[in-house]
């Protein structure tokens, strides 16, 4: 769903609108967790209706906006950054698709404008006492008596049925067959005889929810939607209507700037708690989720909009979302703090008057209401068995490629040909030198260089397929990070002129030599000296875990040519033959099988020629080469993860354990899910990454990259542990593929910084 020219006006004109419509005390309630009325939604959804904007979904000629899915979802995104209500779904967004799409005409006449106004409220019956997620079992009776149906039984959690003048409902017409084949439905007149109300106190002390008891109740058999016995039909697609829109993105991103702001202002021992270093590491992680969040509904959308998706998209949003929502409420209560116990009769009127802040009264009412959303339109549980169902049971083999266009796709399909054919597997004793220089005959190593006229994301989608399959070469060390910083060359320099071609040739392999002891991975604190001598350069420190320097050729070295130690001005960098005089180095393997590399430089003398780049101006195009190789390496990892996934999946499907499949087991269906939506949000970073890699603005590039590291270390994470635990004894086997893939997720987490210096990052240039 990209953010074209059209889009983007109609973005701006949502904006605007709302600007300029919304009232300020709705705005405030809703900024401030107060509780909204029926005449606050009716109010709102009356402004929407003068613009011919209260049913996004409805076509224009029912009087609806006749949106596109994009501009839908823009819409929702706008409205709930900017403090609007949300329109009461169930008359405008869901039984009107109902009706419009299996309504008569008398219904669609009938109803449908009465709903554009607010002249009807709707609320929904389905659930009821023992039959909450388990639609199928319910017991509701409506007997046919010549020209009505006779309804007798219950429905419970009905959201504003003390409000509503309608109800659409599901109930049993037929105890046959099935338990689906009997259900047909209904729309009932909530002003019936025999229709009794009776609200249900919730934990944060509201009303909004109730059981509704039906005796005798008599619906016209007009009111029947659809087929007798068709209710099923009308409620799964009512059900997709409703999760349209599951991840709530603008409601994340309200929240999130809510608890940005009060964590400003909260003053906790003399300081903001938004200073203080584990409350800024949390808010961090909570951006990047949110971030995460926003990239998975742009890609899941935009699959469903291709080739109707897998099934699964509108049941990962919702997972994801409404664990995001959860997570951010608790740190709001967390900045409360004491003030949040307060809870008196006022505290979710605007003019209710505490002696704390006037924000944290309402906080934990607002946080224990937020539980129900991983409740109610099915549990995260049945979210994840949906998931499980689909994608363990009826789709065979990996959907890696599923978000990429086509350019992209022959791309990936073309390496992973080359790889299936020629690349040993994992476990793998030998490689041949061969296959780098096919790489180069692909031009594969020429991406990062600066007249390639490739971007990043083509250079993620190459690193993805080597992550899924292993490979084991020094792609990232040479063919990004080192191509990027041999191009920052001068003419004359020897980097640019004679290795860098060599390099785009498969004929040297490069690596950085910037990690010392003392760092861990801080790009401008460099102790290693380079200082001038009458014909070149004299070089003494040391550096530490040279990625792949096990097989360079070549090092690029940063030294400081002047000023501090921590300082980002005064680095340079100096090409260094593996075989200088001068030289000391020990090469180990590294936990993922490579080679590393620790260099020791004695008065190491270097001609000027060895210099890359002007003397003290490295540090630039050190950091943007780092994040390219940074962002690439996430690539790689979101590669190894789904090899992990799909090694897994392949395992319980296959092994059988107390005479059924592991598959077929709850808590393993679930625990595979955790970690089909652990790789979801890191996919989205790490493609996130790779479209930053080259921005301009270094804060903007620095974040989206630290984003991405710390995200998919943390998938990194879990895929690993649960691929083992999954697995059971035989996942601690060295003998067997997954070791490989989890030892190399290791490695990728602790290289190019870990999760505390990217959280850091994100953090300072927010």
């Amino acid at each position: 769903m990209s953010d074209n020219t059209e889009l983007a006006a109609f973005r701006a004109e949502v904006r605007d609108f709302i600007a300029a419509e919304l009232p300020a005390d709705l705005r405030r309630k809703v900024i401030e967790h107060r509780r909204l009325e029926k005449q606050d939604f009716l109010r709102w959804q009356g402004i929407l209706q003068a613009r011919g904007w209260a049913a996004p979904n409805w076509p224009v000629s029912h009087g609806g906006a006749g949106w596109t899915p994009a501009q839908r979802q823009i819409f929702d995104e706008e409205a709930a950054i900017a403090g609007a209500p949300e329109t009461p779904p169930f008359g405008l967004r869901m039984v009107g698709p109902v009706l419009l799409k299996y309504g008569t005409p008398q219904q669609r006449e009938r109803y449908l404008p009465r709903i554009l106004t607010g002249e009807d409220w709707w609320c929904q019956g389905y659930s009821e006492p023992g039959s909450g997620s388990d639609l199928a079992s319910l017991k509701l009776r409506a007997d046919r008596d010549g020209d009505h149906f006779v309804l007798n039984g219950q429905k419970t959690w009905t959201t504003y049925a003390q409000y509503a003048d309608m109800m659409f409902c599901l109930a049993r017409t037929d105890s046959g067959g099935k338990p689906q084949e009997g259900i047909s439905f209904l729309l009932v007149d909530m002003r019936s005889p025999g229709v009794t109300v009776r609200p249900i106190r919730t934990i944060d002390g509201d009303t909004e929810i109730n059981d509704v008891f039906f005796d005798d109740v008599r619906v016209p058999v007009d009111n029947l939607v659809g087929e007798l016995g068709g209710g099923w039909t009308c409620a799964k697609f009512l059900l997709a209507q409703e999760r349209f829109g599951a991840a709530r993105v603008g409601r994340a991103k309200r929240e999130l700037a809510i608890l940005q702001r009060i964590a400003a202002q909260r003053v906790v021992d003399g300081v903001p708690l938004s200073t203080d270093p584990v409350f800024a590491a949390r808010l961090a992680r909570l951006e990047i989720d949110g971030l995460a969040l926003q990239e998975t509904n742009l890609r899941l959308t935009e699959r469903v909009l291709a080739d109707g998706g897998l099934g699964i998209e509108a049941s990962v949003l919702r997972l994801l979302g409404a664990d995001l929502a959860q997570r951010i409420t608790e740190q709001q209560v967390e900045v409360a703090g004491v003030h949040g116990i307060r809870y008196p009769d006022g505290a979710f009127s605007l003019d209710g008057a505490g002696v704390g802040p006037d924000w944290a009264e309402p906080l934990a009412g607002f946080h224990l209401n937020l539980r129900k959303i991983s409740i109610y339109g099915g549990t995260n549980e049945i979210q994840r068995n949906i998931i499980a169902k689909i994608l363990l049971d009826q789709r065979e083999g990996s959907w890696q490629h599923v978000d990429l266009q086509d350019e992209q796709r022959a791309i990936a399909e073309a390496v992973g040909s080359y790889l299936d054919r020629e690349y040993p597997p994992p476990p793998r004793t030998t490689l041949e030198p061969a296959h780098w220089k096919s790489f180069a005959e692909m031009g594969l190593l020429g991406l990062a260089a600066e007249d390639s006229g490739a971007d990043a994301s083509t250079t993620a989608v190459v690193l993805a397929e080597f992550g899924s399959r292993l490979v084991d070469e020094p792609y990232v060390s040479t063919a990004v990070l080192g191509a990027r910083l041999l191009a920052s060359g001068l003419p004359g320099q020897r980097a640019c002129d004679e290795i860098l071609p060599e390099v785009v040739a498969g004929e040297r392999i490069v690596a950085l030599a910037h990690g010392e002891a003392q760092t861990d991975h801080n790009p401008h604190s460099v102790e290693t000296r380079a200082v001038r001598t009458g014909d070149g350069w004299s070089l003494t420190g040391q550096k530490i875990v040279v990625i792949d320097g096990g097989r360079a050729d070549h090092f690029i070295v940063s030294a400081r040519t002047s000023g501090e130690a921590a300082a980002e001005a005064g680095i340079s960098l100096f090409l260094v033959d593996r075989d200088q005089t001068g030289l000391d180095l020990r090469d180990y393997p590294t936990i993922d099988g490579r080679r590393g590399t620790d260099l020791r430089f004695a008065d190491l003398h270097l001609p000027e020629t060895a210099l890359i780049g002007a003397p003290d101006q490295a540090f630039p195009v050190l950091d943007e080469a780092l994040d390219a190789a940074t962002a690439a390496l996430c690539a790689e990892a979101v590669g190894v993860m789904s090899a992990v996934l799909d090694l897994t999946t392949q395992y319980i499907r296959d092994r059988r354990q107390f005479g059924s499949r592991l598959a077929d087991f709850q808590v393993i269906r679930h625990r595979w899910v955790d970690m089909l939506l652990a790789l979801e949000q890191a996919r989205s970073l790490a493609w996130l990454a790779a479209r930053h890699v080259d921005d301009a603005d270094q804060a903007v590039r620095a974040r989206m990259v630290s984003a991405a590291k710390v995200g998919c270390v943390e998938a990194g994470r879990l895929l690993r542990q649960q691929g083992i635990q999954l697995h059971g004894a035989i996942g601690m086997t060295d003998e067997l593929a997954l070791g490989h893939y989890v030892k190399r997720l290791f490695a990728i987490e602790h290289t190019f910084g870990g999760v505390r210096h990217h959280l850091t990052r994100f953090a300072e240039n927010s």
